[in-house]
């Protein structure tokens, strides 16, 4: 008996990872998916054929704005292509919908974007300067990680793929303006753990690199958390 309980538990979540896995890949998801690979094509080109390029804050820049790209829309049009499609009156039906439905398939987007952005890290990493491909995309992760959960938790307070949009590239745009003014400071969203500023040693600059990391963390559990209450409240997403 126990068997087959464990047998069925395991097919239920393979039948849920490839129902969300459909579900991620299907509409423009593939169109930011081909933005995300040509953009980092592209600077990674011109970058082996530029002899300079031997820091590694160029090549996190290109990082970060591919696992944005890679994010982007299945965070933000989620919840407006299960209401457009009528998924979402099932998915309510289904006792702690957030906890089986919507938390395994935003786990699955952080997930393949870090295999994808694994790979985007592991080719700069032979082609054009080397580093610990593998530390790199762990960094990388977590200010898209950030980005990505705040994303989510906006589109279940708008309920609006593209007001949901619009409010992030504010934000985004809001995070770039700070960048210089925070440059030094563990606030700063964008902050580059390989550039470390002429004035900072490089022992205060690793702990503020690690305060940035534990903060942005813990902003995207919170996001997280907020989310999965909004997606409770079922009456505004009928």
């Amino acid at each position: 008996m126990k068997n087959n309980d464990f047998y069925n538990f395991f097919d239920l979540l393979y039948r849920m990872i490839n129902y969300n896995l459909r579900i991620i890949f299907a509409n423009k998801f593939i169109w930011f998916l081909a933005g995300s690979v040509l953009f980092y094509l592209g600077l990674s080109v011109i970058y082996v054929f530029t002899n300079d390029v031997s820091k590694m804050q160029d090549l996190y820049g290109v990082f970060i704005f591919s696992g944005i790209l890679l994010v982007f829309y299945p965070a933000v049009f989620g919840i407006q292509n299960d209401q457009d499609a009528r998924i979402i009156e099932i998915l309510f039906g289904i006792p702690n919908y957030r906890y089986k439905v919507w938390l395994v398939r935003i786990v699955l987007i952080f997930v393949i974007s870090f295999l994808i952005m694994l790979v985007f890290t592991f080719l700069s990493s032979v082609l054009i300067v080397k580093f610990r491909f593998a530390g790199v995309t762990a960094q990388v992760m977590i200010p898209v990680l950030f980005l990505g959960m705040m994303a989510f938790m906006l589109s279940t307070v708008i309920r609006n793929g593209n007001g949901t949009a619009v409010v992030m590239i504010i934000f985004g745009l809001f995070f770039m303006i700070l960048m210089d003014p925070l440059r030094k400071s563990q606030w700063n969203v964008f902050l580059n753990p390989y550039t470390t500023p002429y004035d900072v040693n490089e022992t205060t600059w690793a702990i503020i690199t690690l305060k940035n990391r534990i903060i942005l963390i813990v902003g995207a559990i919170l996001c997280l958390l907020a989310a999965l209450y909004n997606l409770q409240k079922r009456e505004k997403f009928m």
